[in-house]
């Protein structure tokens, strides 16, 4: 019986950890739009892209605050090559992506940032989280 008991409580454990690991869908959607790419031949040849994101706000409550995560993909060429967006970052890439403390999106608008990147891929980009007003 202690046996079925353990079986049991470790398998409702693993269910939640696999509804726990999803991150929940938000009506926001994020588009990306290449505005170009190069070598830069004052480092040594390397190929950069730089890419505007349009994020818009499909609901009808207007967004206070949005987190964007990010994984290794978005390997920026330097600090000064991000904009209109907050950095976060815990580690030797940019982790989190949030609004400008200022700036809302209201109901069913859209905010552009951009950034320049390390070769020509666009970086994976995903809504972590939104805060409503």
């Amino acid at each position: 019986m202690m046996m079925k008991s353990i079986t049991l409580f470790c398998a409702m454990l693993l269910c939640i950890s696999f509804v726990a690991a999803h991150y929940p869908t938000y009506p926001v959607s994020i588009d990306h739009k290449l505005i170009g790419t190069w070598q830069d031949g004052s480092r040594g040849g390397q190929t950069f892209s730089q890419f505007d994101i349009v994020l818009t706000n499909h609901a009808t409550k207007n967004i206070k605050q949005i987190v964007i995560g990010t994984d290794a993909t978005c390997r920026l060429r330097d600090n000064n090559s991000i904009w209109n967006v907050k950095v976060i970052d815990t580690s030797s890439f940019v982790d989190f992506l949030i609004l400008p403390s200022y700036q809302d999106i209201n109901a069913g608008a859209s905010y552009t940032f951009g950034y320049i990147i390390h070769g020509t891929s666009k970086a994976n980009l995903f809504v972590k989280n939104v805060i409503y007003a």
